[in-house]
């Protein structure tokens, strides 16, 4: 008699892939509902606390200065 496999454990996630999984599924549901992430950036840096003059959004999240370009 053939031994009966015993189902698969889900593996447990850590915090942190608890909170990238939160993430990238509201992400989606945004993506469907129509929304541009640059409406959801200027959304959400609307909500945060500054004191002073704060920088502009850039275009995309990726420009500004906070990446290093390669030189040559």
């Amino acid at each position: 008699m053939p031994k009966k496999k015993s189902p698969a454990q889900p593996k447990k996630q850590t915090p942190m892939e608890k909170m990238i999984e939160e993430c990238v599924k509201n992400a989606r549901a945004r993506k469907r509902s129509g929304q541009t992430d640059r409406e959801w950036r200027e959304q959400y840096a609307a909500t945060l606390k500054v004191s002073g003059d704060c920088v502009p959004l850039s275009k995309t999240p990726f420009d500004g200065d906070t990446i290093k370009k390669k030189k040559g």
